[in-house]
């Protein structure tokens, strides 16, 4: 079994869900030492670190040789450099797809976004989804898509960057901003139950050639969000609306960061719904009850309490 993108948020907790289920993973990242952390999850030997760039397709078949599955979760937030959307996205998994075909790969799972089906989208992020579906079904016809939603858990960009930026001293961020009217729809879905979709549609014959749209059990808008984020960390802070215009020109300052806290591609992403459509395969049809984002958020934002975590349950 390999995991291309194992360093990643999502593509960590896939290994590890394989690795809890007796597989032996094949990680393959191109900073393998961000991907340390996941050999802990596996017995000596269970899980291997491989360091593999899709830009070079010697490698990819290298990390692919002798694997039965292949996961593909490999994604960039933002584009730097030579990681460009086209490159890792498009081209990235059209290298996974041709390699895993003439490797006589079994199965192939790939790791999309709700959204992805938006063919119109003038959005570069986006976009470069739709294309990697279609090169990855154009080298594997075989593929299983999974479509999640925004994704959460203690490690996440979404509730993690609400909460650094609410918990902020008041004169430095009076307000907690939501783009445009905030009433944009999300469905977030835990990293773990996305995982488990993996794991599963692994498991059943009769995934293949699908796609899943993977969303929690609730649907929020941005403003709800930004409201519950506040409600979790103990912070009083009205929630404000900035025009989408406003936060697209500060994310285009911003992208140039090292690390960017927000970027025009996001920002427009935040002024669309992100939802499971209306008769879409999900998680039921996995035997998927997803968890709720009320019953994961506590153990992990609530290092952004006044005080720290224990602050809260410190005696009167």
């Amino acid at each position: 079994m390999t995991v291309f993108g194992g360093s990643g948020f999502i593509g960590r907790t896939i290994a590890r869900a394989l690795a809890a289920e007796g597989m032996l993973v094949r990680v393959a990242c191109r900073r393998i030492e961000l991907a340390e952390s996941v050999k802990t999850a596996g017995d000596v030997g269970q899980i291997t670190l491989m360091r593999t760039n899709l830009r070079m397709r010697d490698s990819v078949g290298a990390a692919i040789a002798g694997s039965q599955a292949v996961v593909n979760a490999a994604g960039i937030p933002f584009q730097r450099g030579r990681q460009r959307y086209a490159a890792v996205h498009v081209e990235g998994a059209r290298a996974i797809a041709e390699a895993a075909r003439a490797a006589g790969v079994r199965r192939l799972v790939h790791v999309s976004g709700i959204g992805a089906d938006s063919r119109s989208s003038r959005n570069a992020f986006v976009r470069s989804k739709v294309d990697a579906e279609d090169a990855i079904v154009a080298g594997f016809p075989d593929a299983t898509i999974l479509r999640p939603s925004v994704v959460f858990g203690p490690e996440d960009a979404l509730f993690n960057r609400m909460a650094k930026f609410a918990a902020l001293p008041t004169l430095i961020a009076p307000f907690m901003p939501v783009a445009g009217d905030g009433k944009a729809r999300v469905q977030p879905v835990f990293v773990g139950d996305v995982a488990a979709a993996a794991v599963a549609v692994l498991s059943r014959p009769d995934t293949v050639r699908t796609v899943f749209e993977l969303g929690g059990p609730r649907v929020y808008t941005y403003r709800e969000i930004a409201a519950l984020t506040l409600r979790e960390i103990d912070r009083d802070k009205p929630v404000i609306g900035i025009p989408a215009g406003l936060m697209r020109i500060g994310g285009w300052f911003a992208q140039f960061l090292p690390v960017p806290p927000l970027t025009p591609d996001q920002v427009e992403l935040m002024v669309h719904d992100n939802v499971v459509r209306g008769g879409a395969k999900g998680l039921a049809d996995l035997g998927i009850e997803p968890v709720a984002a009320e019953v994961i958020l506590p153990t992990y934002l609530d290092r952004y309490r006044a005080g720290g975590r224990y602050n809260q349950h410190a005696p009167a």
